[in-house]
């Protein structure tokens, strides 16, 4: 029986501990959220303050639920051409926001992010960005009838592996 708990409690850390995005957005005919578990995290952090947070995900590891949607959005991100997004830190202020590098496709920007949970180990929230700055098109479909709003939200739940 010993063992048993053993095992379910070490189970159970590796279950909870799994980092996730998800993309939040609107279109003229519903909401609709992508979200993605296979993140590649990089972390660590001295005196509760990050040094290193690097974070990158496949493209194609988001999901909806609906194919359709997924392949307009990854027709959209140019999955032939580019792969990957990626999140570097760049540093943290003394006030807990975060200063990173966002690359999507071949564009980067910098963001400041002000993350409403920072712990050890584990950093989570959400921020918005507009497609176009990344030079995605908003998706459209029926000859453009229905078309994906322009800005997208993204949360994070990122933990140390």
């Amino acid at each position: 029986m010993k063992k048993l708990i053993l095992i379910l409690a070490i189970f159970s850390t590796f279950v909870f501990a799994q980092s996730s995005v998800e993309v939040l957005g609107t279109s003229t005919l519903h909401d609709w959220k992508m979200a993605s578990e296979s993140l590649e995290v990089s972390m660590a952090q001295e005196n509760g303050k990050f040094t290193k947070l690097d974070v990158s995900m496949i493209i194609e590891t988001l999901k909806s639920g609906d194919s359709g949607l997924d392949d307009n959005a990854y027709e959209a991100m140019k999955i032939d051409k580019y792969s990957t997004i990626s999140f570097s830190l760049l540093e943290q202020k003394d006030d807990g926001s975060i200063v990173a590098l966002f690359k999507v496709l071949d564009k980067e920007q910098k963001k400041v992010l002000k993350p409403d949970l920072i712990e050890d180990g584990h950093i989570a929230g959400s921020f918005k960005v507009k497609m176009t700055t990344f030079g995605i098109e908003p998706p459209s479909f029926l000859f453009g009838a229905m078309s994906a709003g322009n800005e997208i939200t993204i949360k994070y739940d990122i933990r140390k592996p």
